[in-house]
């Protein structure tokens, strides 16, 4: 065993004793996440550890979080196009410790050096890919106090993944699925190919359409309708509600051979979002959706079944066929 990992053991170790003697004297645990993907883990963890929001709760969010926690502070965070909290809020919380999971995203890594550079003890996990979300939670959980919890959101992770790759694992490379995944209101931003942040797509037997210069893969680019066009996808996913009324009302997304077809699909964003903006591991519900959408023949799920196993396990929900079903056709 080398040098740093002896190290990084060490402070594994020591992360965990000082979260024992936490529980040994009775103090509730309060942890800071960075951005939203961070908070957002916290509260399936363990709601009770959420020091507070990045930003305040939308009201179709607040259907599914109870009052309690939707009366937690809000202490800003690192998302969006360069948003950072205030120092001072972050100070006065008066949380224990900060938990950030590190994308590719630039953000990430300032958030994890100014709360280092404020004296925060930092719990920094790796948030690149879908896989990573499930050591996340493994760790998380391990290092929180809940190693149980973190270990069976871990697993449903995992067990989704597996059982999509599993459907998927003979797919010729032609019937992989042309996606154009729009974004915002206009329909006319969008993630690069490459991105980790179109991993789920690739992971749903899907390709993106859009291909980005060197240096461009982690962000959200703006592009023209005339490079859509030229794309002509086969299937259209839409993240953003107003964009799908504007799809109706312009003529010019009808000249696409996916809306003609009817291959434009709304992903579902409740509780929060299924596979983008932010990208959290409500990926493990998104994927499958997903690959349903674009392969039905090859992964075939009720939805409807899988969507309730997934609210109960994650958000502790019981909710009604009614519910479920709204969740899935917004």
């Amino acid at each position: 065993m080398d040098k740093l990992r002896v190290v990084a053991l060490s402070l594994l170790l020591a992360l965990f004793s000082m979260t024992l003697a936490w529980a040994d004297s009775g103090h509730q645990l309060k942890v800071y996440g960075a951005t939203f993907p961070s908070n957002y883990a916290l509260y399936v963890l363990d709601p009770e550890l959420l020091a507070g929001w990045n930003g305040p709760l939308r009201d179709y969010e607040k259907k599914f979080i109870p009052e309690k926690y939707q009366q937690l502070p809000v202490l800003g965070g690192w998302y969006g196009a360069g948003m950072i909290p205030d120092k001072e809020v972050l100070i006065q919380a008066g949380f224990d410790k900060a938990f950030v999971l590190v994308s590719g995203k630039q953000q990430t890594h300032e958030s994890l050096q100014e709360l280092e550079k404020l004296g925060f003890d930092v719990l920094a996990l790796p948030d690149v890919f879908l896989q990573d979300s499930v050591s996340s939670f493994q760790a998380l959980g391990q290092d929180l106090g809940v190693p149980e919890r973190g270990a069976a959101l871990g697993e449903y992770g995992q067990q989704a993944m597996a059982k999509v790759a599993d459907s998927l694992k003979d797919l010729p490379e032609n019937a992989y699925v042309r996606v154009y995944f729009a974004q915002d209101v206009d329909g006319l931003t969008t993630i690069c190919a490459h991105s980790s942040r179109s991993d789920v797509i690739t992971l749903a037997g899907g390709i993106n359409v859009h291909q980005c210069s060197a240096g461009m893969d982690e962000g959200v680019i703006k592009i023209s309708f005339e490079q859509i066009m030229h794309y002509d996808p086969d299937v259209i996913l839409i993240n953003h509600p107003s964009c799908m009324h504007n799809f109706s009302r312009d003529s010019r997304w009808q000249a696409l051979r996916a809306v003609r077809q009817g291959q434009v699909y709304f992903v579902p964003y409740e509780p929060f979002s299924w596979l983008d903006r932010p990208a959290s591991f409500m990926r493990f519900l998104g994927l499958q959706w997903l690959a349903n959408t674009l392969h039905p023949d090859r992964f075939s799920i009720d939805m409807e079944e899988e969507t309730d196993r997934f609210l109960r396990l994650f958000f502790r929900l019981d909710l009604s066929n009614d519910a479920i079903k709204k969740i899935l056709n917004p």
